[in-house]
């Protein structure tokens, strides 16, 4: 399980976060638990900055609002990858997920992620892709913000963010 970590943002610094947000910033790490896989600890050490940053999205982009970080989306699906190889769709949506998080986070020292994978060109995703891609990082998200309820991790009582 991920531990909260506060930052200081001053884009933040006066808002109130909604309780969805701050359930999403609060909750714990989900990954899949068939076989024992732990999330990716390049991955895992990124999350809670990727939440805020996709909070921040959310506010600026409605069709952001309710979606998990793609950072926390890639590492789900490598633990899922690990236990059986991944259908064609979701294979594409997996490297194209790369190519998205590895040069945000400066993972990739140079190279296109395209190329580091052996592929000829970068991943386009079709529409239905996309959209499996938006239902995925959004049953994520909700999946994050419930446990938070239910861990009472988060309550309207403390909704402001705080600086350290």
């Amino acid at each position: 399980m991920l531990d909260p970590v506060t930052l200081h943002l001053p884009e933040l610094e006066t808002e109130i976060l909604t309780l969805s947000e701050e359930r999403y910033l609060r909750g714990p790490l989900v990954q899949p638990r068939l076989n024992g896989w732990d999330f990716p600890d390049r991955l895992r050490s990124v999350v809670p900055l990727a939440r805020w940053l996709q909070v921040l999205r959310g506010r600026s982009d409605q069709r952001e609002r309710d979606l998990a970080s793609e950072e926390e989306a890639i590492g789900y699906l490598s633990c899922v990858s690990l236990d059986a190889p991944l259908a064609h769709d979701w294979s594409e949506i997996f490297f194209y997920l790369g190519q998205q998080v590895f040069p945000r986070w400066d993972s990739v020292q140079g190279e296109t992620v395209h190329t580091v994978l052996g592929l000829a060109q970068p991943v386009t995703l079709h529409q239905q892709q996309a959209d499996d891609l938006r239902r995925f990082r959004r049953w994520l998200r909700r999946t994050i913000e419930d446990d938070a309820r239910r861990s009472g991790r988060a309550t309207r009582s403390s909704n402001r963010h705080s600086t350290p």
